[in-house]
């Protein structure tokens, strides 16, 4: 019997490792195996938040294109610019977080690029969503990493867990990632600023206005540095549906306005993020 980080859903107990069948039970017997195609399912949440394949198809096109590089390497940039002045980057392993991973190209594209500028990083890869579908697509591209099939709103993790936490381009909802992050853990956070996608809000939004972006630092964080990230990128109208597909408010473009993005070329929209780095205090 191993301990393991992970917190059964049904009992709130600690999850075993079983040496044998490598499977995660706990003391009130209840077992979870890893499924065949390569991830955990250790809950499933009522409603979950799930794209169709031909969404999640084009998706995965346009990030394996490389138009999000530049937000990449910043946020690589930032861990490694501040590996002298923070002591849980200096460690040779550290464990890492994904919330709502999608299929796991932030994951895999960080830990590429951090192997490429800085090899004595290395992290050891934890993705958390409750899409299922898009966890069967990360466990397939990058098999030795752990992906977990769970409902968000609480972790199945115990307290204190993970070096580094990264939360990518999604709202921060709750204490729970700070919760299962170490003291002095790292937090790395993409925001996107007002001016992201600024060229297709202005089809959907009728009073859009200029405003300075709001970092608001959460109380259990330091901040320790932030970057701003803003280049522009040509598209087709089909490229520019899936810009705003990843986005929370696509749900606001009527068919009308889909069909007019669908018919268009954009010379220049608007990639606009900050990327913050914090440490739990």
């Amino acid at each position: 019997m191993t301990n393991s980080l992970y917190v059964c859903p049904k009992c709130k107990s600690s999850l075993h490792l079983h040496a044998e069948s490598q499977g995660l039970y706990c003391d009130n017997k209840h077992h979870f195996d890893k499924d065949e195609k390569g991830y955990w399912v250790l809950s499933r949440a009522k409603k979950p938040k799930m794209d169709s394949r031909q969404v999640m198809r084009a998706k995965r096109h346009l990030l394996a294109s490389g138009l999000f590089t530049p937000l990449v390497d910043a946020m690589a940039a930032l861990l490694i610019d501040s590996q002298n002045e923070i002591g849980i980057l200096q460690q040779s392993v550290l464990t890492h977080l994904d919330f709502d991973c999608a299929d796991g190209f932030y994951m895999r594209a960080l830990a590429n690029t951090l192997e490429a500028q800085a090899p004595s990083f290395k992290l050891v890869q934890t993705g958390i969503a409750e899409a299922e579908n898009a966890l069967f697509a990360a466990a397939k591209s990058a098999p030795d990493n752990t992906y977990i099939v769970s409902q968000l709103k609480v972790l199945p993790f115990v307290n204190h867990c993970f070096d580094l936490v990264t939360l990518i381009d999604r709202p921060l909802k709750g204490k729970e990632l700070f919760r299962v992050l170490k003291k002095n853990g790292i937090f790395l956070q993409v925001i996107p600023s007002p001016r992201h996608l600024w060229q297709i809000k202005t089809l959907i939004y009728t009073d859009l206005a200029n405003k300075e972006l709001d970092l608001s630092v959460p109380s259990e964080m330091a901040l320790i540095k932030s970057q701003p990230v803003s280049f522009t990128v040509a598209c087709s109208g089909e490229q520019a549906l899936t810009l705003l597909d990843m986005t929370p408010f696509a749900w606001r473009a009527s068919d009308k306005i889909r069909k007019q993005i669908a018919s268009m070329h954009f010379d220049a929209i608007e990639i606009d993020f900050v990327v913050a780095l914090m440490v739990k205090k």
